[in-house]
């Protein structure tokens, strides 16, 4: 089969075109044809080496929607024909959904939401079951006073929902007013960036949707004896914001799954109640630009330059 495959560790050019071997699902597994490969920041660092989890087939792409082509023996959830998505692979001992097909654990995906459009399903897994994992380990309820730093990002719009879906007051920032809008859009109160550090208000609850310096806004946005969940540790951090209010600190990597193969029910389970929950009308979509996967290294790169605004799905069109 066709797929696109990273050569090496580097810069978004090894990402070529070529044909690696396809074999049938085994016990547990599903044989997918690929509709769309969802993008995800992560797919650069793992091409660029920065996160060394690439997959020996040298296939990246987390994200998938899809049909069923075969099931493997003892999977009774899935049916040939079926539309699903998952947070699926792409990483180390999984072939990633850039191809033209691809055979995945039936525990990490769901049926397809219907009213979504199945090219477009493939940009919600990484960013749902991250938000569901947010939301969870925050305990996220009625009464909570919740900031997060990025709310119009793909996790933003979905932590966003979430929260104001389990009862609590959001309030988030963007970078400029286009983003701004979006945050009302999912339901809560948006604040610029360069705003947030001016804030007097505190929160019982953040999340940090960027790392880095959004860690550093997130720690002081909490009140004393708070919670802040990020979804980047990465790097060196000062923590005496954290040590000075008693804070909780939640790392959250939603690919810990896929990697150790712990807790792949649970990423099956929240995709199907997120496809509910969207196609009973409580939560919304995420917006969708859609290119074809020939453009995967302009993907990477556009990201990489800050160029890229939508979230991103890949269509396979071999």
């Amino acid at each position: 089969m066709k797929a696109w495959k990273m050569i090496s560790a580097g810069a978004p050019d090894v990402l070529q075109l070529t044909d690696i071997e396809q074999t049938l699902p085994a016990v547990g597994e599903v044989l997918l044809r690929v509709c769309a490969a969802g993008f995800n920041p992560i797919d650069t660092k793992i091409r660029a080496g920065i996160a060394p989890i690439a997959p020996h087939s040298g296939v990246l792409g987390c994200d998938v929607s899809g049909i069923v082509e075969a099931v493997g023996p003892g999977v009774t959830a899935f049916a040939v024909g079926d539309a699903v998505y998952g947070l699926a692979g792409g990483v180390k001992g999984m072939q990633g959904a850039l191809a033209e097909t691809m055979i995945t654990d039936a525990a990490l995906l769901a049926h397809a939401p219907v009213s979504v459009p199945l090219s477009d399903a493939a940009a919600l897994p990484v960013a749902a079951v991250t938000a569901f994992q947010l939301a969870e380990r925050l305990r996220i309820q009625t009464g909570d006073r919740v900031f997060v730093v990025g709310a119009s990002g793909a996790v933003g719009m979905m932590i966003t929902q979430l929260a104001v879906l389990n009862g609590a007051e959001v309030t988030g920032s963007a970078g400029d007013d286009k983003r701004k809008r979006r945050v009302v859009d999912f339901g809560g109160t948006a604040v610029l960036h360069s705003d947030a550090t001016g804030f007097t208000q505190q929160f019982n609850k953040v999340v940090d949707t960027f790392g880095g310096p959004g860690l550093q806004t997130a720690l002081m946005m909490a009140e004393p004896e708070g919670q802040v969940a990020t979804i980047n540790a990465r790097g060196e951090h000062e923590l005496g914001a954290a040590h000075a209010k008693a804070l909780t600190l939640h790392a959250i990597f939603s690919l810990l799954p896929l990697l150790n193969g712990h807790g792949r029910e649970r990423i099956g389970r929240q995709l199907a109640e997120l496809a509910k929950l969207i196609d009973d009308g409580k939560l919304k979509s995420l917006p969708v630009e859609a290119v074809g996967m020939k453009e995967v290294a302009n993907v990477h790169a556009r990201y990489e330059r800050g160029a890229l605004t939508e979230k991103t799905v890949l269509l396979a069109d071999f």
